[in-house]
């Protein structure tokens, strides 16, 4: 079978197979006796047929994603939830831990609370904290915020270095003081020129680094604290 595309003719891989069966069926029944030409005949004919039903893979029906279909009664290709359920792994059971907010929170801080900044971030950690999450955080911490925020969290990272834009230090007053609920909204949502993470960092592994986090802050302040102190003068008598 040919069909005209573009002013060529196309031939069709099924019509030539088609028409090869045909030439094969009469080659054979002009150079055969009487009876095995029936039965050659009634075996290229089932063949034949064969042939006709077979359906390649790219052929096949099926339902593509965002497409429409005709299957459906209401046109659309992919299908809407079932009412009352919810996808594997979207239980949001423990609307702190996923959210890091209060529960019941509505996203807008009452005339009381105008100084606070977070408002509706949680202050404790929904998990415990132990030494495996805080090295975890450690872990993904180097791998994911390092890079801005630098090792100590002053946000003098290096792509900071190389001309980006400085990045928050965690060691100022503001975010020391912030909520835990605070980065991990961050982390979640993104903030200012940092974007989200939630597609790359689980929500375990986002406490984890703000486990972290307050590590670095409590050894940085120890530093600063350190360094602001007066180094103890020699005792006179221990010197002859």
């Amino acid at each position: 079978m040919m069909s005209k595309s573009n002013g060529r003719r196309v031939f069709s891989r099924k019509g030539a197979k088609a028409q090869s069966l045909r030439y094969l069926c009469v080659f054979l029944c002009a150079f055969a006796p009487l009876r095995e030409k029936f039965f050659l005949t009634l075996l290229l004919l089932s063949v034949l047929f064969a042939t006709g039903c077979r359906r390649d893979m790219q052929d096949q029906p099926k339902i593509k994603p965002l497409r429409g279909t005709t299957f459906f009664r209401d046109g659309l290709g992919s299908r809407q939830p079932i009412e009352g359920t919810i996808p594997r792994g979207y239980l949001r059971s423990n609307v702190e831990y996923f959210t890091g907010k209060k529960a019941g929170a509505q996203g807008n801080a009452p005339a009381s609370a105008q100084t606070n900044s977070f408002p509706d971030d949680i202050d404790t950690f929904p998990l415990p904290v132990t030494q495996e999450v805080v090295e975890r955080g450690r872990q993904r911490y180097e791998i994911f915020c390092s890079a801005c925020h630098g090792f100590t969290g002053n946000g003098d990272g290096m792509i900071v270095r190389r001309g980006f834009r400085r990045a928050a230090s965690f060691n100022d007053d503001r975010l020391r003081q912030a909520p835990v609920g605070h980065f991990f909204d961050a982390m979640t949502n993104g903030w200012g020129a940092m974007p989200s993470y939630a597609a790359q960092i689980p929500v375990q592994d986002r406490w984890a680094i703000i486990a972290y986090i307050r590590a670095l802050q409590m050894s940085q302040q120890n530093l600063a604290a350190a360094a602001a102190s007066p180094s103890p003068s020699p005792s006179p008598g221990g010197q002859r």
